[in-house]
């Protein structure tokens, strides 16, 4: 509990520290104290996770009217390590990267506090401390959107963000007191029990808490102020928000949902997984059409969260298959803690490919692996991982997901195994999509011909940024060529998810062993492999031939390829946009100019394709105008008179009258 305090201290003198130091001094005050805030709390989550029993303490006076009361165990552990990490890397970011209206006083201030928001979350021991953090987490990441304000996108990003976030507030708010009422404790922590989720209220609890955080996770219909809130922000802040608070959606379902409402029935599940899936494949397919770089990120995120949610949803449906159901949970833990390291470091080397080109649009790109070769490395680096290619850690996240649902086909009745399938099917078609998409961010965005002066003329500047950027790669590697410690101990916080560790996962230095699944999985070995066959490659290209050719990446093997004769990024997603152009719904736009002497010489050709959010369109457009139309009829209601004031007031007191008697 010291280390857990000394770093939530330490993130409280940086909050200080960006308030009140001196304006050359504030950002690298605030993120080196952020960025120690982080490693302190990081260290005190590995110590758990370790094997090291929960650690716990409450504490009276830091709230009015209220005790804090702190608990991180195994579950919360491994979310609080992935957050700090994060948060460090963000943090050491910033103090290379901000400047001009995200360097102000009150900018440096609300992201020291929300870095600390984020790592108080997963160490919240009752409801109201998790619902204060919670919320400063959600208030002060709206502040952020807004540090821009005199952009017309960031104001419609904040409000899309406040309407969601709060309602998903107020979802979660409901939904714990319920659950409060039912097990008659505030505690977050307590045993799972067979009744708390049984019946009526507890079904309640069940909507209103899920769908509460699996808004914040990003989920379908519940998404929208993602793809809109994360471009807008700052590039460490949008780090953050999709690498570590996303996450934090994921823990809610854990630890409420899957280790506290006991007594669910499966349909409930059902429901949950066919949300997650949806969510992955809608997130996928947005992520394939999207041109702005950070856009892409965001429904990128959606994605992944989708599958985080459709291993959840299954794991609490075959809850009784407790091999299958912890291989699950595990598999959501190391994809969580993948995607929080990926993630962050394409949300921050965006930052730094917009801020050398002076673009995020994919189809003004190309060329950065010449002046940003760096860069070029580890976006790659983070690439894989996501794609899920072995020895990245997106691979074994997957891998144990896509084994849990294997080992439940053949150990469960008729229902399970339609379950394991429709989440195998999902995952799979979101795999691929997921891979056109990266490809198209690597391929299109930094290799072959620059397609624009500011692609032309980027480069890169060492320093501090480049060093955050390699920590989440080391992360990303470290991850996927040895994650049998990892998994071993992540074990334990899936047996505290589901209140038993049987048939979890283990592992060792070389390899993740699945116990009841009865697979294994050596990265070591591919490793080893892997080097091999690449020095063999090696050694053949440079003695077995007298002549090495040297062609431009994303080239085609042609030196005199034109910027105009390859790929857009709009041109590489148009075959998938119209195979699924029945859910996308693409605005296409062909623009002909003619020649002024003759209208049979067409002389220029302008094709533009635009992709919408479909539910954003479909959905919550016509919902807002419903809502503004009724708002100006009702205006009549609040006409500025105090006796009608007072009326109102007197009727509401009879009513509350006639209800309490």
């Amino acid at each position: 509990m010291d280390l857990l305090l000394a770093g939530f201290g330490t993130g409280l003198a940086a909050i200080v520290g960006g308030a009140c130091a001196p304006r050359r001094a504030r950002v690298v005050v605030a993120g080196t104290l952020s960025a120690l805030a982080a490693f302190l709390v990081g260290v005190a989550g590995v110590r758990v996770l370790a094997g090291g029993a929960a650690v716990h303490g409450s504490f009276s006076g830091v709230l009015p009217f209220t005790t804090v009361r702190l608990r991180l165990d195994a579950l919360g552990a491994s979310f609080i390590s992935t957050v700090a990490l994060v948060v460090a890397a963000a943090s050491l970011f910033s103090i290379g990267y901000s400047r001009g209206p995200s360097a102000s006083r009150t900018a440096v201030a609300l992201q020291s506090l929300f870095a600390l928001a984020l790592l108080v979350v997963p160490a919240a021991g009752d409801v109201t401390t998790f619902l204060t953090s919670w919320e400063t987490m959600a208030l002060t990441s709206l502040a952020l959107l807004l540090v821009d304000h005199d952009r017309p996108a960031a104001r419609a990003a904040a409000l899309w963000y406040a309407a969601m976030t709060q309602a998903g507030a107020a979802a979660i708010t409901l939904g714990l007191l319920v659950t409060s009422g039912r097990a008659h404790s505030s505690s977050l922590f307590a045993p799972a029990s067979s009744h708390l989720g049984a019946g009526a209220l507890g079904a309640v609890a069940f909507c209103l808490t899920a769908a509460g955080f699996a808004s914040k996770a990003g989920a379908v219909p519940l998404h929208v102020w993602l793809p809109r809130a994360h471009p807008e922000a700052a590039t460490p802040v949008s780090a953050m928000m999709s690498g570590a608070m996303t996450a934090l959606g994921l823990y809610g379902l854990a630890r409420v949902d899957l280790g506290l409402l006991g007594g669910l029935a499966r349909g409930w599940w059902i429901g949950l997984l066919v949300v997650g899936a949806l969510s992955a494949l809608f997130g996928a397919l947005h992520a394939v059409t999207s041109t702005d770089l950070k856009r892409l990120l965001a429904y990128s995120t959606i994605d992944v969260m989708g599958v985080g949610l459709t291993a959840l949803g299954a794991a609490g449906a075959l809850h009784s298959l407790r091999g299958a159901a912890a291989t699950l949970v595990v598999g959501v833990l190391v994809l969580v803690a993948a995607h929080g390291a990926f993630k962050a470091l394409l949300f921050l080397a965006a930052g730094l490919v917009e801020r050398a080109s002076g673009t995020r649009d994919l189809d003004l790109l190309g060329g950065l692996a010449g002046g940003m070769g760096r860069t070029t490395a580890l976006v790659a680096v983070a690439v894989a991982s996501a794609v899920g290619v072995p020895l990245g850690a997106g691979f074994v996240g997957e891998w144990l997901v896509v084994e849990g649902l294997v080992g439940a086909l053949g150990r469960s009745g008729a229902g399970g195994v339609v379950i394991a399938l429709v989440a195998l099917v999902a995952i799979a078609l979101t795999s691929g999509l997921t891979a056109v998409a990266m490809v198209k961010l690597l391929g299109i965005g930094f290799l072959g011909r620059p397609r624009g002066d500011g692609a032309r003329d980027a480069r890169e500047h060492l320093g501090i940024t480049t060093f955050s950027l390699g920590l989440l790669a080391v992360a990303t590697v470290a991850l996927g060529t040895v994650p049998g410690p990892v998994v071993a101990a992540l074990a334990r916080a899936a047996g505290v998810a589901l209140g038993t560790p049987a048939g979890a996962p283990g592992g060792s230095l070389d390899t993740v062993s699945l116990g009841a699944v009865a697979t294994a999985l050596r990265p070591l070995a591919l490793v080893t492999g892997a080097a091999v066959a690449t020095a063999v490659v090696v050694v053949l290209a440079r003695f077995g031939s007298r002549t090495v050719r040297s062609a431009i990446a994303w080239a085609c093997g042609r030196a005199d390829l034109d910027p105009r004769m390859q790929y857009t990024a709009t041109s590489f997603a148009e075959p998938l946009q119209r195979v699924f152009a029945d859910v996308l719904r693409p605005d296409v736009d062909l623009v002909v100019s003619h020649e002024e002497e003759s209208r049979e010489i067409e002389r220029v050709l302008a094709y533009q394709s635009r992709v919408d959010d479909a539910v954003e369109r479909g959905v919550f457009r016509p919902l807002v105008r419903a809502v503004d139309a009724v708002g100006r009829r009702a205006r009549w209601i609040a006409s500025g008179s105090v006796h009608r004031h007072l009326a109102y007031g007197f009727a509401v007191l009879l009513v509350v009258l006639v209800v309490v008697r």
